[in-house]
């Protein structure tokens, strides 16, 4: 994104915060030593005023801001603050099928079919929130938890973090969705879910990350032998037998 003197983009001077979040620990998300390439180059963002609060309510609230680009070049802010995190899970059973749910999206008017996810306010540690909403929204539990992944969603503009679990072990209990949610739940093999996602027919951004990682771990060896083995046997990339 081209940085004009008004702009829409992240500040990450004063808008950054770190990706560390309850429940989850540094070591985790930052893994190995950052290669050479990685390191931060030139100036961040500064800011000459403000922030000014254009918009506020109970999910997120705009911010304006006048600011000093890392050019040099005076230009104008907006911010989105989230006032939750988010969190998703993959609920993997051990046949290599996972729980996906169904629900209209209002943004885009549009269906679409992503993991159990959504909001944790800041009070709850994101683990105990992915715990929630697989429970609320897909009806399970589960005995064993893996922090796979944080993500910006959309750093340009926004400062949410997501953070992202792999859920195995797994066993059924009472849904309770929220008010507003009517899901439809299907068990889908990964198989189909990596495809789905490859023809453009899964575009929830944490589902995307979240599976496509899970796949990545198993290529890696990041998982235990009977994990890998449940992952790759039901990817696309699992060579066929016989």
């Amino acid at each position: 994104m081209g940085q004009q003197n008004s702009s829409w983009a992240f500040i990450s001077a004063i808008g950054y915060r770190p990706l560390v979040q309850s429940g989850v620990g540094e070591s985790d998300q930052m893994g190995d030593e950052l290669p050479d390439w990685m390191t931060p180059q030139g100036a961040p963002w500064r800011v000459r005023k403000g922030p000014e609060r254009l918009h506020e309510n109970p999910w997120f609230a705009l911010d304006d801001y006048h600011a000093i680009a890392p050019t040099g070049v005076d230009s104008r802010y907006f911010t989105l603050h989230f006032k939750n995190g988010a969190v998703g899970a993959i609920p993997l059973h051990d046949d290599g099928t996972i729980t996906l749910v169904g629900q209209w999206r209002f943004p885009f008017g549009a269906y679409s079919w992503e993991l159990p996810e959504g909001g944790v306010p800041p009070d709850e540690p994101a683990l105990d929130g992915a715990k929630r909403e697989m429970r609320e929204e897909a009806g399970l539990e589960a005995r064993d938890w893996r922090h796979i992944l944080t993500m910006q969603l959309s750093n340009a503009s926004t400062d949410e973090v997501a953070n992202l679990y792999l859920a195995t072990g797994l066993t059924p209990v009472a849904k309770d969705p929220d008010a507003t949610e009517q899901l439809a739940v299907a068990r889908v093999p990964l198989r189909e879910a990596l495809n789905a996602i490859a023809k453009g027919q899964i575009t929830d951004a944490l589902t995307v990350a979240a599976l496509l990682r899970l796949h990545h771990m198993a290529v890696e060896g990041e998982l235990g032998d009977a994990l890998r083995q449940i992952v790759l046997r039901s990817s696309p990339s699992a060579p066929k037998e016989g």
